[in-house]
């Protein structure tokens, strides 16, 4: 789909006037949905006679329409309201709105991390899958890259919380993110728009046109945009971000619905460069090395590495390898992506049971450059991925609910990729693809009017294949092993676009590329001590992996009253292996997971309290675990690699609950307690004289990989907390609406807490995630109507930014990142 296309859809829908989306505006008028829930879900009264009460979520997350509150899952459901106050633009927004969710945007271009209750990994290539399944408008989307440009025009988010083994489009050990759009009404004429400008000269809008086509089509066109300024002082974290989504609907019959939906969308700008967080130096003393020491700079996170100190400060850093100082960044990070897909639904029912069938196709254009610790890293990526799934729903009497179907999945992918760590580049040119089948259902027996006994079963396989090579070229000043050799000429690997630019580079100053160390070659073949040189040393990947794994779920429910249950649940998880550029560490095992939980939920005082609680534990095995860190390579280099590091229980308490005091009070609160830790997590890194920095326990040793036996380093992080899994998270909200005669106010506060964790593993205090608070208000005037209305809003009040990590490059050097900074601004909308 053109970018002109898409440009005329999202202009056509914001040019109109609009509904407000606005979770800001006043509560809506009593015969329309009124909020509910901790996270805001705009539904109907629960009861017609209890208005003023919480109202019930409709949510789809077991494939069939069901109240959030009879559903014995554990889920949290997030309105567009919710959305729009916490200025959900693009995946990793979706933090603020779970206690449950971490989702970070690396610095690595577009992707986005998610990990749920410790699990997930860093998938941030087309190398590996993501362990938490992200479906838009009922399509798995594969990549993680592919996940911007959906939040808009929205009916809600469901987050669902474990496994997800059974119903899904792939499966997924840590849990599924639907991101579901509001559909085509056919007896609706509306306009909805909203804008907002902020600081950062932050700009944001989304609009909706529904229109009715006669009596049986419809038509829904929206569209958004967001624009804001860098948030870094070299003006990196830029965003240029616009998306449109049209679909057309139809009801030829009373029994038969079709629906067409087509949404594109812009990814520009460019990802946040990172800041200089410390030093990290080894000393030594009488008896030799003595540890590591971390030295702070002092930079503040808004001080992006193309800022004139952060560049001098690296330009000091002497950096052993190439035998000379005066390293630069100079790539500049840019982001220029674009996506589309088309999917179809239908649904035709019957008086034995419902079938949806769902075709979907979606491609994805990538260029970005990112930094980081690279001078400039680069990927260039096509992705193409069909899909098709059908089910069936039906009932037998009033004693039996079932559900059965399948989906074919089929994702191709070829890319091409180089990351400058100036001292060693790789040039990655591959093929990767992914052809997966799955067979599923569902039965729930009403054994009597309270209790209901659910099996699921799901058998999945999957068959993947990677193509490709990645050209490794290593700088060296001579022998890196003592006395130091100095090369104070000896050009730093510069960023240029094609191999054979590099391979011209150097050639033409004289610098040999080989195959072989010049130190370990006799004079009479080239060989040297002292004389510079450049080792290419490939990395050929031409094989295929084959998974498959029968998942199952097991749950009973009972009905205390209509309004109070119980609920208790066994599953299980599977997610594939796959590949990795990295010797000695090319391929990895699939990860499984399995889960038992308890729980209730509950209604009080006449629908205006909601009391749900969660147990849960956990037991995952042979998890994979994505990082940037040393293959198993002779000599070894620097890559992004996944590798399956051991086991981890995962337990802990859920706790939500809302209040709605009066009819213009709504009070609500999230609590997660986590408790999540690896019970076995062994990884290599190699023997290069000095000893791992980690705190971790580490025993040098002998390995034999691809037939030569290599000096390692066995690290044990056994005991050590899950990643990205805060003991303590917390996420309280109040609103509070003024009634006058003809508008309202709406007074809005809330806060978000996470304790302190972990995501790298070495597991170094200076790298841990510091527990914060961060608060958001805004004050709103509305219609009565709800025609119109206008908000002031400030989020993040502490101006608190928690730290994503870091990465030691080559001059030992920590480079972070850090989340969004204070944003205030004014937001208006509304609907005709």
């Amino acid at each position: 789909m053109s970018r002109k296309l898409l440009l005329g859809v999202s202009a056509a829908a914001l040019a109109l006037p609009l509904r407000a989306q606005a979770q800001d505006a006043a509560p809506v008028p009593q015969s329309t949905p009124e909020a509910n829930s901790a996270n805001g879900a705009a539904v109907a009264p629960a009861d017609p006679e209890e208005e003023g009460g919480l109202g019930q979520i409709i949510v789809t997350a077991q494939r069939v329409e069901e109240s959030s509150q009879r559903a014995p899952i554990a889920i949290d459901v997030v309105s567009p309201e919710e959305l729009v106050r916490q200025n959900v633009i693009r995946a990793e927004d979706l933090s603020r709105t779970s206690t449950a969710l971490s989702a970070t945007g690396s610095t690595g271009g577009p992707t986005t991390v998610f990990f749920v209750r410790g699990v997930g990994n860093a998938t941030v290539n087309a190398y590996s899958d993501p362990a938490i399944s992200f479906n838009y408008d009922g399509v798995y989307i594969g990549r993680p890259s592919s996940t911007s440009g959906v939040f808009y025009d929205l009916q809600r988010v469901e987050v669902l919380k474990g496994p997800q083994g059974t119903l899904y489009g792939r499966n997924a050990t840590g849990g599924a993110i639907n991101v579901i759009p509001n559909r085509p009404k056919l007896d609706d004429t509306s306009v909805d728009f909203s804008l907002g400008y902020g600081n950062y000269d932050w700009l944001t809008g989304q609009a909706a046109v529904n229109v009715p086509l006669g009596d049986k089509v419809a038509v829904r066109v929206a569209g958004s945009l967001s624009n804001h300024d860098g948030f870094q002082s070299d003006g990196t974290g830029k965003q240029r971000e616009y998306a449109g989504r049209f679909q057309i609907y139809a009801e030829p019959t009373d029994q038969l619905s079709l629906r067409l939906a087509a949404d594109a969308s812009h990814h520009g700008g460019s990802s946040p460069s990172g800041f200089y967080l410390g030093k990290v130096d080894p000393t030594f003393g009488p008896t030799g090395f003595a540890g590591y020491s971390f030295t702070p700079t002092g930079f503040s996170p808004r001080q992006g590495l193309f800022d004139p100190a952060s560049q001098a400060l690296l330009a000091s850093r002497f950096v052993s390898q190439a035998g000379r100082a005066g390293q630069v960044v100079d790539g500049f990070p840019f982001n220029d992506d674009d996506y589309w897909g088309v999917t179809g639904e239908l649904n035709y029912e019957t008086d034995a049971g419902t079938l949806t069938i769902q075709p979907a196709y979606r491609e994805a254009k990538l260029a970005y450059q990112f930094n980081g610790v690279f001078r400039g890293a680069f990927s260039a990526e096509k992705d193409k991925q069909t899909s098709l799934e059908a089910r069936w729903a039906g009932d037998i009497g009033t004693a039996i609910d079932y559900l059965i179907g399948g989906i074919y999945f089929d994702e191709n992918i070829a890319a091409t990729a180089r990351y400058d760590q100036q001292i060693l580049t790789p040039y990655q040119d591959f093929t990767t693809g992914t052809k997966s089948w799955a067979g599923f259902g569902k039965v729930t027996v009403h054994a009597t009017d309270k209790l209901s006994l659910t099996a699921a079963g799901r058998y999945t396989a999957d068959k993947k294949r990677f193509d490709g090579t990645s050209n490794v070229y290593i700088l060296f000043c001579g022998n890196p092993a003592p006395p130091q050799d100095f090369c104070p000429n000896l050009p730093f690997i510069p960023v240029l676009e094609t191999e054979q630019q590099f391979i011209d580079f150097y050639t033409s100053r004289g610098i040999p590329i080989t195959p072989v160390p010049l130190f370990v070659l006799p004079p009479f073949a080239g060989g040297s001590q002292t004389a510079p040189f450049v080792l290419r040393s490939p990395i050929v990947i031409n094989s295929g992996l084959n998974n498959d794994k029968f998942t199952y779920r097991l749950a009973a429910q009972y009905d205390i009253t209509p309004r109070n249950m119980v609920y208790a649940s066994f599953e299980t998880g599977y997610h594939a292996g796959g590949f990795s550029f990295a010797r000695g560490v090319e391929t990895y095992k699939p990860e499984t997971i399995d889960a038992y939980t308890v729980g209730s939920k509950n209604r009080f005082f006449g629908n205006t309290l909601q009391v749900n609680l969660e147990a849960f534990l956990w037991k995952y095995r042979n998890q994979q675990f994505s990082q940037f860190g040393y293959d198993l390579g002779n000599p070894p280099a620097t890559v992004f690699l996944t590798r399956n590091i051991g086991d981890s229980t995962i337990k802990g308490v859920d706790l939500d609950v809302d209040l709605k005091p009066t009819r213009n009070t709504l009070l609500s609160a999230s609590v997660q307690y986590l408790h999540a830790v690896y019970d076995s997590f062994t990884y290599f890194v190699p023997n290069q004289g000095l000893p791992p920095n980690s705190t971790c326990a580490y025993a040098p040793i002998t390995q034999t990989v691809n037939g030569v036996p290599l000096a390692l380093y066995q690290i044990d992080c056994s005991g050590k907390p899950a990643f990205n899994s805060p003991k303590w998270s917390l996420i309280l909200n109040g609103e509070q609406t003024i009634p006058f005669d003809t508008f309202h106010v709406v007074l809005q506060a809330g806060t978000r807490y996470r304790s302190s964790s972990y995501s790298t593993a070495d597991y170094l205090p200076f790298l841990q995630s510091k527990g914060n608070f961060v608060s958001d208000a805004s004050i709103t005037l509305g219609t009565n109507d709800d025609r119109m209305f206008v908000s002031v809003y400030v989020r993040n009040l502490e101006n608190s930014r928690r730290q994503l990590g870091g990465t030691v490059n080559t001059a030992n050097l920590v480079v972070s990142a850090v989340e969004q900074p204070r944003t205030y601004g004014v937001r208006i909308g509304g609907k005709f």
